[in-house]
């Protein structure tokens, strides 16, 4: 049941990356299109140096929970490579801990940052004079959702430890090893080459 529900937390975090990313290119593209204007006819969106902050903060909580998931933060494994089995494991679990503290208290945060916004009737000091709770409303709902997540995993990985299922330790809070990222790489570009056959084929018919 558990590895079901992570199944589909999995593909939930990844939707929500997706929209994140997009959140970034309209930021990117806003921005560039209001340094342009600026530069060629002296016009300048107002605030949208402000909305871009929105959207990354924003887009930044979204990928919380994938990467999370696919144990996507950065290590230094210099030494953890050359360390005994059990070590490495003690080490995956004690840093997943450290993680799951830090989301703890940034969620915790972020809705004590929400609450007084939206109690108070907050507003930016900016020519938008944007409401804050609303973007810190989605600012806490990504970290939340990411929360949701360290503690499912904390939950199955505590069942792992009790039935000594080191294989599974691995896979939820262990380093990324070389041979994974390769066959990620390569799952990709052999869905990557599937899509463009399956183009390819509809363009003959």
């Amino acid at each position: 049941m558990l590895d079901s529900l992570l199944e589909r937390t999995t593909r939930l975090s990844r939707v929500l990356v997706w929209v994140g990313g997009s959140l970034l290119v309209f930021a990117a593209l806003l921005t560039t299109t209001d340094v342009i204007l600026r530069k060629l006819i002296s016009f300048s969106f107002a605030g949208a140096d402000e909305i871009a902050g929105y959207l990354f903060a924003v887009s930044t909580a979204l990928a919380y929970a994938y990467t999370i998931l696919q144990r996507g933060n950065v290590r230094i494994d210099a030494l953890y490579l050359v360390l005994p089995r059990i070590v490495r494991l003690g080490l995956d679990v004690f840093g997943f801990l450290l993680l799951a503290g830090l989301m703890a208290f940034m969620t915790e945060r972020a809705f004590d940052v929400w609450t007084n916004s939206l109690e108070n009737d907050s507003v930016s000091i900016t020519p938008l004079v944007t409401p804050l709770a609303l973007p810190q409303g989605f600012w806490f709902v990504g970290l939340a959702f990411a929360m949701a997540i360290v503690l499912l995993v904390l939950i199955r990985l505590i069942v792992a430890i009790f039935q000594r299922d080191t294989a599974r330790i691995t896979q939820l809070v262990g380093a990324r090893s070389l041979e994974e990222e390769v066959a990620e790489e390569m799952a990709h570009a052999e869905a990557e080459l599937a899509r463009e056959h399956q183009l390819m084929d509809k363009r003959e018919d």
